[in-house]
């Protein structure tokens, strides 16, 4: 997955595995001819923000703004920092459902 952080000018991108970034970087290579460079982050892990109460996920957004991304979709996806980070806003925002995955239609 991709991710744009709502503030700054990164992006992400979020894998499984560390050979999918070889994978990546050859199909880019291959494909458009250009040069790839990954560099790790400190991030621990993304989780897909979820609830049907669009205010309160605005809510969420607006308030946690450092921490937060869109994916390719525009969904919005936490960017955790660490365990006891995605513990504390689990813990306060029980409301939320911060999904490991996103369901993919097709």
């Amino acid at each position: 997955s991709v991710f744009k952080p709502r503030l700054g000018a990164n992006w992400y991108v979020g894998v499984v595995g560390p050979l999918q970034f070889d994978v990546l970087a050859d199909r880019i290579a291959a494909e458009y001819e250009l040069p790839v460079h990954f560099e790790a982050t400190s991030l621990y892990t993304a989780r897909w923000v979820q609830t049907p109460d669009e205010a309160l996920l605005k809510r969420f957004a607006d308030k946690e703004r450092a921490v937060v991304a869109d994916d390719h979709e525009g969904d919005l996806v936490l960017l955790a920092r660490n365990a006891w980070h995605l513990d504390d806003l689990t813990r306060d925002w029980p409301d939320l459902t911060f999904a490991a995955t996103k369901d993919q239609t097709v």
